[in-house]
This record gives structure tokens, C-alpha cells and sequence, in this order.
């Protein structure tokens, strides 16, 4: 702040940044966290992220497609 107690266009950028950098929203990190998270109970007892049942069984599925069709397309023809 200068003698007349005017902020600067600097310190307020520096607040703005501030505040973003702390709102989870914002973050694409933490808002991926929250979307895959579960939600009655996000972290567990030992404060671990805990994933919701739904994006488990979502990356089980995928990753059983996924098994078929290299099954098929590549060692299927032995």
C-alpha cells in the first residue's frame, strides 16, 4: 500500500492469485479428485483419497474390453 492507502495493481493480482490457488474449484486437479471421489466419504480413516464405487467398476469393465478386443485382435489367431 502507498501513503494514501491506495492498493496497487501488483498486490492485488498477488491476492487474487492467493485466493485461487487455495479454492478447490478452480484447480483441475482437485476438482477431478472431487468428481471421481466418493461422495458420502471422500477420505478414509487414514486420510487416504477414496474413489467411488462407480469409477472402479467403470475402469474394471474398460479394462476387461480391453483385454477381449487384444485378445482377439492379436492373440486369437495362434
Amino acid at each position: 500500500m502507498d501513503a494514501h492507502g491506495y492498493i496497487s495493481p501488483d498486490e492485488v493480482r498477488q491476492a487474487l492469485r492467493q485466493i485461487y490457488l487455495s479454492d478447490a474449484e478452480t484447480s483441475l486437479q482437485g476438482s477431478l479428485l472431487e468428481s471421481f471421489s466418493d461422495e458420502l466419504k471422500p477420505i478414509d480413516e487414514k486420510g487416504h483419497w477414496k474413489p467411488s464405487s462407480l469409477s472402479i467398476l467403470t475402469v474394471v469393465l474398460l479394462c476387461a474390453l480391453l483385454g477381449v478386443f487384444a485378445y482377439f485382435s492379436i492373440g486369437g489367431r495362434s
